[in-house]
């Protein structure tokens, strides 16, 4: 799993995780180094991974109360409209259903209704360290491509200009080229401070900027040509 990580030495991976959660999880994330971590309380889920991929770990006891007394079903229909990629991580053995009223037919039937009725994927781990290793694992699927790029690009919480009061339109303007997000478009008027310098730049300026490439450039380009 450290593998995974060592692509992101210039861009650290951000997690964010709820303050309620158990201090070993946020451990075995510190052990892999490169991380910025904050912990705080989440309106929706425990764990929110570059703001890419939201995850509602549950122990098998919490699991189980958690269906008891209705939070299970309103948890996932959060994590559904939070309109973020998300699952539910299941964490423990599978002895310790023995300790709950449940029998393994209840079970399965409720892990299928989550997972077909609300398409969230459930995740089996053992321990800790698994659930850690399926979080990245899960965040490495959804944001392949940031990492062919050899870089993890986290949206930033404090890098928008305070004063410019037309931000959010060149902004919006940005996002509306092929292939340019938020990410994109707020590093795009980082590096060039206006969107005139933006499309005045020599292409090999562009490529300089982390996320853009020759194919976004070339969509760019092809746009304001026309």
């Amino acid at each position: 799993m450290a593998n995974i990580l060592k692509s992101s030495r210039y861009f650290p991976l951000q997690v964010t995780i709820d303050d309620r959660e158990p201090v070993a999880l946020e451990q075995e994330f510190r052990k892999l180094g490169n991380m910025i971590i904050h912990r705080r309380r989440l309106a929706v889920g425990d764990y929110l991974l570059d703001r890419d991929f939201l995850v509602e770990r549950k122990s098998i006891p919490d699991f189980c109360l958690s269906i008891k007394d209705g939070r299970l079903f309103t948890q996932a229909g959060k994590l559904v409209n939070s309109r973020i990629p998300a699952c539910i991580v299941l964490e423990g053995k599978n002895r310790e259903f023995r300790k709950t009223d449940f029998s393994p037919k209840a079970i399965q039937g409720i892990l299928l209704s989550i997972s077909m009725a609300f398409r969230l994927p459930i995740l089996r781990t053992k321990n800790t360290h698994e659930s850690v290793e399926v979080m990245l694992q899960g965040f490495k699927q959804l944001t392949r491509d940031k990492l062919e790029e050899q870089r993890f690009y986290p949206r930033t919480f404090h890098s928008k200009p305070k004063k410019d009061p037309l931000l959010a339109q060149k902004l919006h303007i940005l996002e509306g080229f092929p292939g340019i997000g938020v990410d994109k478009a707020e590093r795009l008027l980082m590096k060039f401070g206006s969107l005139q310098a933006v499309f005045n730049a020599e292409i090999e300026d562009l490529l300089l900027v982390p996320g853009i490439g020759k194919r976004t450039v070339e969509g760019m380009l092809e746009i304001l040509k026309k």
